[in-house]
């Protein structure tokens, strides 16, 4: 039986989900946390089929699965796939993915998206998901990824889905604009703004967020957290979305505000926070 691995990153757990159920349908498949293998540099790869699963960040992929692709080495793999979960945006990371397999002779053969529950406070419809609407989306998940068996299994290359999705407006320049843009800002700009992230008066120093930061960038120090300047942020907004408090909030400095005090939380209902710190372990 052909050997198959699913590397994964989730901070709320959309794509952890998304990956446990995969791994469920193809036979024989080893989900590797993706940073894990960033941790102890465990960038070679023996399987033949290979699948990143991850979230959708500002229209692209998140900052770990860049720098992993930067890193792998996969002589062994003949085929390639990539799912990206996301909240109905359009997705525009897999020509990434494609150029970073294109260096090793290799291709990206499929590529998927997966319509989840969003995590992002900043986007309009954060707290809209009712309990029906979510497993609605759980429901099409599901069925989606039955589909998804099949073409990997069968090894079919298909198109990228590349085109679906809401975009910003119906201005076809203005789309193009922010569509560079956001991926600019989401990976150059935000990780690198200082006081991102602060906890107000509800913080009990439970230690949760220093738990579930996957960029081990939060410290402890009494019995408050500390987002080390020295250290990128991977923007998986877990801290956010795991507090038990909700005490921590996001201030934008390019935008001037703090947006969070009055907006929920999200995490899937079938991640802990202990599933999401395992993937440092």
């Amino acid at each position: 039986m052909m050997r198959k691995q699913i590397y994964y990153f989730s901070g709320t757990g959309n794509s952890l989900f998304i990956a446990r159920e995969l791994a469920k349908l193809v036979p024989d498949a080893q989900l590797v946390p993706i940073v894990k293998a960033i941790k102890e540099r465990e960038y070679i790869t023996k399987a033949e089929i290979v699948g990143f699963i991850f979230p959708t960040h500002g229209l692209t992929l998140p900052i770990p699965v860049r720098i992993f692709l930067k890193n792998i080495h996969s002589s062994s793999a003949s085929y390639f796939f990539a799912v990206a979960t996301r909240g109905g945006t359009v997705f525009r990371g897999f020509p990434i993915i494609h150029n970073a397999l294109a260096r090793q002779g290799k291709k990206l053969n499929a590529g998927f998206t997966i319509n989840m529950a969003l995590n992002d406070p900043k986007l309009s419809l954060y707290n809209d998901a009712t309990k029906e609407d979510l497993e609605l989306l759980q429901e099409n998940a599901l069925m989606q990824l039955k589909t998804i068996q099949k073409i990997i299994l069968n090894k079919e290359d298909i198109h990228h889905d590349a085109k679906s999705g809401e975009t910003f407006s119906r201005n076809p320049l203005f789309n193009y604009v922010m569509e560079r843009f956001i991926p600019f800002m989401t990976h150059y700009l935000s990780p690198r703004i200082k006081n991102y992230f602060y906890t107000d008066w509800k913080c009990a120093g439970c230690e949760t967020c220093e738990k579930v930061c996957l960029a081990q960038k939060i410290k402890m120090h009494d019995k408050k957290p500390v987002w080390q300047k020295n250290i990128t942020c991977y923007l998986c907004y877990a801290c956010l979305n795991y507090c038990p408090a909700k005490a921590i909030q996001i201030y934008s400095k390019v935008w001037m505000k703090s947006y969070t005090n009055e907006k929920g939380r999200y995490i899937h209902p079938y991640a802990t926070a202990n599933d999401i710190a395992q993937q440092k372990l």
